[in-house]
């Protein structure tokens, strides 16, 4: 068996975050070599960095660090491509992230990138989309195989997150999020709470799947106000559509609160982020909820940033106090889109176990530099990078804007790494940098896209 298989056969365990082997970081490292080997003859931007910088094969987690793409990198296209419907240009640079060839995708009658999506999904590219601020998507490919393989990962991610709740299929379940939609989460969420409802006691926030256009058209109307050549038919049918969700949305999150107003005694579920949840609790007491009054076995799974978000200081704690349950029936975790898989959270540490299949990279700002945990006792704060060693579709390596303290000393329990902290650089007082890599992978695509 290789080292990637080995690490592939830990999704066949019921808790592969305690199961991983004891000589973890040597496992990883053998299969970085094997996936390295693999993808630099995939991807040639891959190999063209690797040629550039020297580095032939992995000798060491150092060797990867000038290897290392960044979630920028996934929306480097030229918006034209999307504005203009240039949709073989897409292809194009879908190409040159992805480790499988962009082929026999049809193209006639695409409208805008949700039909893209469609048709590339038809040619066994599952991508997703990821949107920014801007209203400019990531997008990420995933194969067949890779769609399994993350299914999988994700609910054993959802399991380990909470030790003392396991799903049976007996209880109402609320979850403020679509079913389906372009987002990397929608499809495992979905699974995983079809695992937990009581028969006819799922309710998701809305049926509609969540598509990557609104978001899109969104920042495409941003950039024609700021350039002065949006017309005023343009932006009063944007405003229309966009009223028109708003109102479906409000009436169906009133209903929600409707239902979990009337089972409020009973031993609910909640899939819910931070700042819903904060804005349920406010409805709920406008209902005249008091705190305490939910079921003490109630859980609720809570995630997702709030960046962006107008909360106050203590919403976690007024969120807490809301339902009153044991901080034990409070999941959460650690994760970003462009990994496979969360890292639950586990109270008894108060920390997040990283995923046995997620090699941690902790770099400097800079992104240039791996600092080294035994020189500073086991535990080193830096830029979270790592490498997805289950993912088959485009390559693994990725560097995050995210500050982290990584604890790296072994428990007994895990086997592999605990993140203690977390922070965006871009929302702390230094800011944040922009990264030479980024800048670097852009060029190659460009490049290629030219070529």
């Amino acid at each position: 068996m290789s080292a990637l298989q080995e690490i592939f056969s830990l999704l066949d365990v019921a808790d592969p975050y305690r199961a991983a082997p004891a000589a973890l970081p040597e496992l990883q490292l053998e299969a970085l070599r094997e996936r390295f080997a693999e993808k630099r003859r995939q991807i040639p931007i891959l190999a063209r960095r690797a040629k550039e910088t020297g580095i032939e094969e992995i000798r060491s987690l150092n060797d990867v660090v000038p290897l290392l793409f960044t979630h920028t990198n996934y929306k480097s296209y030229p918006e034209s491509f999307v504005d203009k419907s240039q949709w073989a240009n897409m292809n194009l640079w879908l190409q040159t992230l992805s480790s499988q060839p962009v082929r026999n995708v049809r193209l006639d009658g695409v409208r805008d990138a949700d039909d893209w999506l469609t048709r590339l999904a038809d040619a066994g590219h599952h991508l997703f989309a990821s949107s920014g601020t801007s209203g400019k998507c990531s997008f990420l490919n995933q194969t067949s195989k890779d769609l399994e393989v993350a299914d999988r990962a994700y609910q054993l991610s959802f399991d380990a997150q909470n030790q003392t709740f396991r799903a049976a299929n007996d209880r109402p379940v609320f979850v403020f999020f679509p079913e389906h939609g372009v987002h990397r989460l929608c499809s495992p969420n979905a699974h995983f709470w079809h695992r937990v409802a009581a028969p006819g006691q799922l309710h998701f926030l809305s049926h509609e799947p969540l598509r990557a256009t609104p978001g899109i058209r969104a920042g495409q109307l941003r950039r024609a106000i700021a350039a002065g050549t949006a017309l005023p038919d343009e932006i009063a049918a944007f405003e229309a559509d966009n009223l028109a969700r708003q109102r479906l949305m409000s009436a169906a999150m009133d209903d929600m609160i409707d239902r979990i107003y009337a089972l409020r005694h009973e031993r609910m579920v909640f899939g819910v982020m931070w700042p819903t949840a904060y804005q349920l609790v406010q409805a709920l007491r406008t209902r005249g909820v008091k705190d305490g009054e939910f079921h003490p076995e109630t859980v609720l799974f809570l995630g997702g940033g709030v960046k962006g978000v107008k909360l106050p200081d203590d919403f976690r704690e007024q969120i807490r106090g809301f339902f009153g349950v044991s901080p034990l029936n409070y999941s959460n975790s650690y994760a970003m889109v462009e990994m496979t898989g969360l890292n639950p959270f586990i109270h008894h540490r108060q920390a997040y176990a990283i995923a046995p299949w997620i090699v941690p990279l902790i770099l400097d700002k800079s992104g240039e530099k791996l600092l080294d945990p035994q020189a500073t006792g086991g535990v080193v704060e830096g830029r979270m990078a790592l490498f997805d060693l289950l993912t088959d579709a485009r390559w693994g390596g990725l560097i995050s804007g995210d500050r982290v303290e990584v604890d790296f000393r072994p428990t007994g329990e895990f086997a592999g790494p605990m993140v203690r902290s977390i922070a965006r650089y871009a929302e702390l007082e230094e800011g944040e940098d922009k990264l030479t890599c980024a800048g670097t992978i852009d060029s190659y695509v460009r490049g290629s896209i030219a070529a």
